[in-house]
């Protein structure tokens, strides 16, 4: 799971965060795309203080979920997105550009990234105070993480700790909920990535599994799409275990051994329960299904 620190304009992330913007259209000048950021990967807004004013650094006031991205004309963005962009009028978001721009013409395409769960902080994070150092002249933006996961975690622990922000709570903005969801799928993301867990899940597959299971509220854990999920009570984890025939037996108890592990590890950092139904596409035999269920693991078939 990637996660990426982007320099905002304070007057923009002002906007979102007064008017309680659950889904942004976040511009940005380079309309290359990024080498390391998928869809379902977090974008930290890195800003100057604009309430207390206390420190000089730039901080992380909130972030949003990145869902997808196009380039497109400022004024085919404007009258697509409008107060989505984060400025109430179409001259107000020529301003910011011309601000923004490092030549004399403006960009004939700008790039869009749309992101959802959007939460803002009670107050900054300051990365050096995790001990992340950042270049004081950055520009654009920088990588908090590119696979792992564990940065990521840090400073959503340390949003945890200061809370979010009151106003946009009011506003609907800041949901809490949605919040230690968000939460939640990173500790499993890290635990996943600490035992070693790095089985690729055929498109295909995922897509099917996905369509059939999952419902409105749910996250994917990691981009290789090992499993999903679905939050309710109980919370769900669909964990999908794709093999091939030759291999089954083998892949089959190495699979239970990493469950084992995970299971112990969720009990142990995720106060909520979480339940876990391995969806596969490979018939298992009586005896393997009893062993899923005496470690509290439910199993359900599905075809490729």
């Amino acid at each position: 799971m990637a996660a990426i620190a982007y320099v905002t304009d304070e007057k923009m992330i002002e906007y979102h965060r007064v008017n309680g913007s659950n889904s942004i259209v976040f511009w940005r000048l380079s309309t290359k795309k990024f080498s390391d950021f998928n869809i379902g990967d977090l974008l930290f807004f890195l800003s100057k203080d604009t309430t207390t004013k206390t420190r000089k650094e730039k901080g992380l006031v909130g972030y949003g979920r990145f869902v997808g991205s196009s380039s497109m004309a400022i004024s085919t963005m404007w009258r697509k997105h409008r107060t989505k962009t984060g400025y109430i009028s179409k001259k107000e978001l020529y301003g910011a550009i011309e601000k923004s721009k490092k030549t004399k013409k403006m960009p004939e395409k700008i790039n869009c990234l749309v992101l959802d769960r959007v939460v803002f902080f009670r107050n900054p994070i300051y990365l050096s105070d995790l001990g992340y150092k950042i270049p004081k002249n950055l520009e654009s933006f920088t990588y908090l993480d590119k696979h792992e996961g564990q940065q990521t975690l840090r400073i959503l622990e340390e949003a945890q700790k200061i809370g979010l922000d009151l106003w946009s709570s009011i506003q609907g903005a800041a949901d809490e909920t949605s919040f230690n969801q968000q939460l939640t799928q990173y500790k499993i993301a890290t635990i996943i990535e600490a035992l070693g867990i790095e089985d690729e899940i055929t498109k295909k597959y995922y897509k099917k599994i996905e369509k059939k299971y999952s419902i409105d509220n749910y996250l994917w854990i990691n981009n290789r799409h090992i499993g999903f999920i679905n939050f309710g009570k109980p919370n769900i984890l669909y964990y999908l275990f794709q093999s091939n025939i030759r291999d089954i037996k083998e892949n089959y108890y190495k699979m239970v051994g990493q469950l084992v592990s995970l299971l112990l590890n969720v009990e142990q950092s995720i106060e909520e329960v979480v339940k876990i139904v391995v969806v596969s596409n490979r018939i298992l035999s009586d005896s393997q299904i009893e062993t899923l269920n005496k470690i509290g693991i439910s199993y359900l078939y599905e075809k490729e």
